[in-house]
């Protein structure tokens, strides 16, 4: 019988309130529910609700929701649209189906941390998926974006030179690869740079070069 005080002596117990329970719902194809965190700051009590696949059909970003807990009443979830805030500067960002939400960890300090790990941008064709967090203070605003982004390496720079001589025929044929040449690149201040010039005709377009190809 000792024994069994001993044991007892370090147990502990809790019973589940099944009487006033409170249930939040939302769109199962938006995976609502799918990470789940009490949270509590000066306005109250909470339980954030991340949702991974929010913007269906077409840009399913994810996102957050804050659901209001004793308040006397029921009231709704409310979105944050922490994505819109979410940002990483000097890149191209592909933000569609970053599952945002898919990680959500209160901080004990305050705030919270939620990410999407399938955030990407684009460096001409390629997409990097890197992921990215978002540091959101006591007052559910967006403090800071966390992501491992890398500048995107130097593009070459191109000079097409017409020498208007008439020794490449048929023109249309030229004319038609040129269209489809630059049509593939990805032509910007950061990207590839394009000029031409002939020899009976001004530069059009003068530039700092690098590397060329000269046609």
């Amino acid at each position: 019988m000792s024994s069994l005080l001993v044991i007892l002596g370090f147990c502990a117990s809790f019973n589940v309130d099944v009487k006033n329970s409170m249930t939040f719902s939302g769109p199962v194809e938006d995976m609502f529910g799918y990470t789940v965190q009490q949270y509590e700051n000066e306005e109250g009590k909470w339980v954030l609700i991340g949702s991974p696949l929010v913007g269906q059909p077409k840009n399913r970003t994810g996102d957050v929701y804050k659901c209001p807990v004793g308040r006397g009443e029921s009231l709704p979830c409310v979105k944050l649209d922490l994505p819109v805030n979410t940002s990483i500067p000097n890149v191209t960002e592909v933000k569609e189906n970053m599952t945002f939400g898919s990680t959500l960890v209160t901080n004990p300090k305050g705030g919270f941390l939620a990410c999407g790990p399938l955030y990407a941008y684009r460096c001409g064709h390629l997409h990097y998926t890197t992921g990215i967090c978002s540091d959101v203070s006591p007052t559910f605003q967006v403090v800071n974006s966390i992501a491992p982004v890398q500048e995107c390496p130097t593009q070459l720079d191109i000079v097409i030179v017409l020498d208007g001589s008439n020794s490449i025929y048929p023109w249309e044929s030229v004319t038609a690869f040129l269209n489809d040449l630059i049509e593939r690149m990805d032509i910007g201040p950061k990207q590839t740079q394009v000029g031409d010039t002939g020899s009976l005709i001004s530069v059009i377009l003068k530039i700092k070069m690098h590397e060329c190809l000269i046609f």
